[in-house]
């Protein structure tokens, strides 16, 4: 992965007023996301730049920045069950000692909210066990 080509890229989308999850939401992504689950609220896709088996990303369909002021409780646990859910799936499908779940991005880049679902091989040294290795 080139690190900053995909700043330049995310830099340039944020000043367009372009953001990336929203145009696979809109079903106009051209970097070719592949989804693996929607529902009314959630999507959830593979990462395009994967450092483990089965890395997804699950974000609002809605454009949503700051979940502690812009989701209500009943928006935030029902994205956290799709979180859940998917981390089951990918747990039950790819050898895995212990699941990731964090939420990353910024305002200055990635704004759209989104968590990452990262399962954690079995037997990874303790130093080795960050999702960006």
């Amino acid at each position: 992965m080139d690190i900053a080509a995909y700043a330049q890229r995310v830099r340039e989308s944020r000043q367009a007023g372009r953001c990336f999850i929203c145009s696979i939401v809109s079903g106009t992504d051209s970097l070719g996301h592949q989804v693996v689950y929607e529902d009314t609220g959630t999507i959830v896709f593979l990462s395009l730049y994967p450092t483990l088996l089965g890395y997804c990303l699950a974000a609002p369909q809605r454009h949503i920045e700051d979940w502690v002021r812009e989701l209500d409780e009943p928006e935030f646990l029902a994205l956290q069950l799709v979180v859940h859910r998917v981390a089951r799936a990918v747990a039950a499908v790819v050898p895995t000692e212990r699941m990731y779940s964090l939420s990353l991005g910024s305002r200055q880049g990635n704004a759209h909210l989104h968590w990452h679902i990262a399962p954690l091989p079995p037997g990874c040294p303790l130093t080795s066990s960050s999702i960006t290795r």
